[in-house]
């Protein structure tokens, strides 16, 4: 009786597991990853959305999605595509320095950003290549760059003054191409959003109506996708990198008053100061005159940086990192006399766990729960999740399916 009985509990439990991962076997066909650049999680709630809205009411969005840490443009956007933390993939900053390599990045250097030996892991659009599946990127950072000797199937140099209709219409036509060219992976990226929040601030009505331009651009994309017959066969995903913080004149550190500037060999700024100490200089003298005056911001030596940032262990790391709190800027006397109008607007880069600094993250498709709300979560479990979507075999990454399923059908 008691084998019986262990017999009926394993055979109910294979049921159940088996029951589950059908529920979880995708239907959809392409999956589509659109970034709005510096999309606070709470800016749909600024003004009328009516896109927007129809998304919500048939998919899922999150509380927020988390941003890795720093909170910037291109180690968030590098994240999502691979899934990996800044120590693991590479990307540390906007701005980096490589020991290795002596040689500096910043992300307005093409030559550096076409650089593959910058970008580490592996991107989502090069998994989808090896598994035979065709990946096209329209504007998405390190799909510039031949990573691991790769290219997507389709994929396009960055260039800001293309139409944001135009960009869709491209990805549309990549999607639609019913031949041995037809992509399974899009991606779409604009930065209008983030351009208006750090010009006039995540509060002003210039940022309102970069939030309305957003909407109106969701309801031709959809439009599009019905046009084309894809609203069945895609799930997509409408994700941002970083949410924004407002900065002004009345909340600085100038770093003059603490120590010699010209003792540190600046390489990421503010809010969050990357930087090692000058030739002549000493380390254990300046972080303590740092430690010592610790007010609006923190201060760590490389091995200090906290364990949640996943940020130390890469010798891309320098000797000190400095993090504003939220809403201060910190930097040398010189910048602040010489600009007498910064910092205003608004600035992201502060700790990933700030609220205002979480992402907008909305999804909706054949996979994806109809009118479901769920958790806060980290943006690296993107990556498994596309992978899922797509039925392909992930690359190693820091993520989780787990941590994400429960959006799912």
């Amino acid at each position: 009786m008691k084998n019986l009985i262990f017999t009926l509990i394993i055979f109910v439990a294979a049921v159940g597991c088996t029951e589950q991962a059908s529920r979880h076997e995708p239907q959809g066909e392409k999956v589509l990853l659109i970034s709005f650049d510096g999309f606070r999680y709470d800016y749909l709630d600024k003004t009328e959305t009516p896109n927007f809205d129809e998304l919500v009411e048939t998919g899922v969005i999150s509380e927020g999605l988390i941003p890795i840490f720093p909170s910037k443009t291109f180690p968030n956007h590098y994240a999502i595509a691979t899934g990996l933390y800044p120590e693991n993939n590479g990307f540390v900053g906007n701005n980096m320095y490589d020991p290795e390599m002596d040689s500096r990045f910043a992300i307005r250097n093409r030559e550096a950003v076409e650089n593959p030996d910058w970008y580490q892991g592996e991107p989502i659009w090069n998994t989808v290549e090896k598994a035979g599946k065709n990946a096209g990127t329209m504007f998405w950072v390190g799909s510039e760059a031949p990573i691991q000797d790769m290219r997507p199937t389709f994929w396009k140099k960055y260039d800001e003054s293309m139409g944001d209709s135009a960009r869709i219409d491209s990805v549309v036509k990549w999607m639609t191409l019913n031949n041995e060219k037809e992509i399974d992976l899009a991606t779409l990226y604009f930065h209008f959003v983030d351009t208006q929040g750090h010009r006039f601030g995540p509060d002003s009505p210039e940022l309102v109506e970069a939030v309305e331009r957003a909407d109106d651009l969701v309801g031709y994309l959809m439009n599009r996708l019905d046009e084309s017959e894809l609203i069945e066969t895609t799930n997509l995903m409408i994700v941002s990198d970083h949410g924004m913080s407002s900065v002004s004149r009345d909340r600085i550190v100038v770093l003059d008053d603490i120590i010699n500037p010209e003792e540190l060999d600046m390489i990421a700024y503010s809010p969050v100061i990357m930087a090692n100490v000058s030739e002549g200089g000493k380390l254990d003298e300046i972080y303590q005159s740092l430690k010592e005056n610790e007010e609006h911001y923190k201060v760590y030596l490389k091995d200090e940086i906290p364990d949640r940032y996943h940020l130390k262990d890469h010798p891309r790391i320098p000797e000190l990192t400095i993090v504003a709190d939220p809403g201060y800027t910190i930097n040398t006397r010189e910048v602040f006399e010489t600009r007498p109008e910064y910092p205003s607007g608004g600035a992201h880069g502060f700790d990933n766990q700030e609220k205002e600094m979480h992402a907008l993250f909305l999804a909706v498709g054949p996979d994806i729960k109809n009118g479901y709300k769920m958790k806060a979560f980290e943006n690296v479990h993107l990556y498994e999740l596309m992978t899922h979507l797509l039925s392909i075999e992930p690359a190693q990454n820091d993520g989780s399916i787990d941590s994400v399923s429960v959006m799912l059908n």
